[in-house]
C-alpha cells in the first residue's frame, strides 16, 4: 500500500506555506484522497513534484474518496 501524507507533511517537504498547499488542493491542482474531511497526498505525487513540478501531476476526475 502506498504511503498517504498530510497536507502539513507535504508542505514541509516541498518548503511551503500551508495557504499555498490548500490552494492547490481546491484549485484541483493537486491530487488528494480523502477520507471524510480529511485529505492525503499519495507519496507518488510528492515524488513527482519534487522531481518535475506541480505541473507533472494531473487531477483525475474520481475523487479517490476512501469510505
Amino acid at each position: 500500500m502506498e504511503k498517504l501524507y498530510t497536507a502539513e507533511e507535504v508542505r514541509v517537504a516541498l518548503k511551503m506555506k500551508m495557504p499555498t498547499i490548500r490552494s492547490w488542493i481546491h484549485q484541483q491542482r493537486l491530487p488528494v484522497v480523502r477520507a471524510g474531511r480529511s485529505v492525503r497526498i499519495r507519496e507518488s505525487v510528492l515524488i513527482k513534484i519534487i522531481e518535475e513540478g506541480l505541473d507533472a501531476v494531473k487531477v483525475e476526475n474520481s475523487t479517490g474518496s476512501i469510505n
